[in-house]
């Protein structure tokens, strides 16, 4: 603690920590965290989402995504990309500052890559899609050599958070895992002037793009969600991030004001073709039968978005803006009694002595076993009896990899803010990734079309492969997309906040620079 106190004290002089000392937090958010101290680093512990979110309010990127989720100057003024799609340029804004003064410069970026590339960086999910980049600065600013055509890379810009490391020596990169607790230069619109273990204080950063309105905003953290909402409840916090429905009522019903977030992620009802899902009528009368408004509005009590294509409606930009069709019960009857299954005596449907009995795994995450009661109502009106087993979400996704032992699941998918869903989707793709953990035929359209959202750069020419995309996936049928899930930061009456419609959830500090009290 006494080190964290000396470095507040050289950016921030005497007078500032005594005003520390005695002032009252403009902004108190609670944040369930398992990190304790809590990572200042957000590069450093990023698996824990209070890493990254923290990181947010600290550390700009190259590019940033608007409200519609494109990607847009932030550190950098625009971008270009070669005419072969290998090469992305990115002119540097110039005259930016750390919190500290020191110029922040190309050099920084380099530096950040390179730690990231380093063998001794720690987390391979994030360093695996800068293994085959080659970043140089030229001219301007910064360019980075690709190994092939990735139309997701400026989306890629916007999840690395640049970091003051331009001076710093090769053993200084090495130790800075272990340095993780002790605060660096920033460049977002806060510095960390104190931390605990329990709580980090952040004061404005003098030479931020936009001088915030509030003095003082202090993150208070807990290590589960009943306490964070306890905190709320008592009026010890202003604010508090809600996960799921359950959450979001709780903070509601104590008197919070709810601003929701469109996220990345998509919930689908997958299909394991291998047994009685392998024919295609069945699979058509579910997804005729599936009424997804009423899955948002009752299970999901208004938490999450209808999604009826194969990209999150968080991707604005590049999401379906189809509505959401009604369920069709007579269109799936009618599919049903053409292919054979007929209703039992006991209501459940029959295709010689094959009963339509489906076994529906889910993961036991709120609100997914509470979907997949909603979709067992919905299929029982067809004559489809379905046994619902929950289970740990690790369990479920070594399920879906085995290719056996379940006819559909409920899952929650987080695809990122790029609208490159092949990894999901691509039918020729081997467990654990791709159409096939389904089982399905392959399908070469498709995978033409994943292709073209893959590697074209041009806006307009994704936005109709995407479409593609759904559409050959409405054809094969693999999957269900049911809804795109929602996060909400819940406040306390007395602070104007804005959160954009779509993001993360350190997307909620997006436009803190604007929030003030009253």
């Amino acid at each position: 603690m006494l080190i964290l106190v000396v470095v507040a004290a050289s950016v921030l002089g005497v007078s500032a920590l005594s005003h520390l000392r005695a002032a009252t937090p403009d902004y108190r958010e609670g944040m369930v965290s398992d990190e304790r101290p809590i990572s200042l680093n957000p590069l450093v512990g990023a698996t824990d989402p209070s890493v990254r979110d923290l990181g947010s309010l600290l550390y700009r990127r190259l590019l940033r995504l608007d409200n519609r989720a494109v990607p847009v100057a932030d550190l950098a003024t625009s971008y270009s990309v070669s005419q072969d799609g290998l090469t992305y340029h990115l002119p540097f804004r110039t005259g930016q500052q750390w919190s500290d003064g020191r110029r922040l410069a190309v050099a920084d970026v380099l530096a950040t890559v390179s730690w990231v590339q380093s063998p001794g960086f720690g987390d391979a999910v994030t360093a695996a899609p800068w293994r085959d980049v080659h970043v140089r600065a030229v001219g301007d600013g910064v360019s980075f050599d690709l190994a092939g055509p990735r139309a997701s890379f400026p989306a890629q810009l916007t999840q690395l958070p640049v970091l003051p490391l331009g001076a710093l020596s090769a053993a200084g990169a090495r130790a800075l895992p272990q340095s993780a607790a002790i605060p660096m230069a920033t460049s977002g619109a806060f510095q960390v002037v104190s931390t605990t273990s329990a709580t980090v204080t952040l004061f404005p950063n003098p030479h931020a793009a936009a001088a915030p309105h509030l003095n003082q905003v202090e993150i208070d953290l807990y290590a589960s969600f009943a306490d964070a909402a306890a905190a709320f409840r008592a009026g010890s916090v202003d604010g508090v991030l809600a996960g799921d429905p359950l959450q979001r009522a709780e903070l509601a019903a104590a008197g919070g004001t709810v601003h929701n977030i469109e996220t990345f992620r998509f919930v689908d009802l997958l299909f394991n073709e291998r047994g009685i899902l392998a024919d295609a009528a069945v699979r058509g009368a579910i997804a005729a039968s599936i009424d997804r408004s009423a899955l948002v509005a009752g299970p999901l009590r208004g938490m999450g978005v209808a999604q009826t294509g194969a990209v999150s409606q968080g991707i604005a930009w590049a999401a379906s803006k189809q509505a959401a069709s009604a369920a069709n019960l007579a269109v799936a009857v009618s599919a049903l009694d053409a292919a054979g299954w007929t209703p039992g005596l006991d209501g459940v449907r029959v295709h010689g002595a094959t009963r339509l009995h489906l076994r529906l795994a889910v993961a036991d995450v709120i609100p997914l076993p509470d979907v997949a009661a909603g979709i067992t109502l919905q299929l029982a009106r067809l004559g489809i009896a379905t046994e619902v087993v929950t289970m740990p979400t690790m369990a479920l996704r070594q399920l879906l990899v085995s290719a056996g032992g379940y006819d559909m699941a409920v899952a929650d998918w987080d695809n990122g803010p790029d609208p490159d869903v092949s990894s999901f989707w691509r039918s020729t793709a081997v467990p654990p990734t791709g159409f096939n953990v389904s089982g399905g035929q392959v399908d070469p359209f498709l995978d033409q079309a994943l292709d073209r959202l893959t590697t074209l750069s041009d806006t307009a020419t994704r936005v109709t492969a995407a479409a593609a995309v759904s559409s050959q996936l409405a054809d094969d049928l693999p999957a269900v997309f049911l809804e795109t899930p929602e996060l909400s930061l819940v406040v306390r009456p007395g602070i104007t906040v804005s959160v954009p419609p779509v993001g993360a959830g350190g997307a909620r500090f997006n436009n803190i620079a604007s929030w003030h009290r009253g």
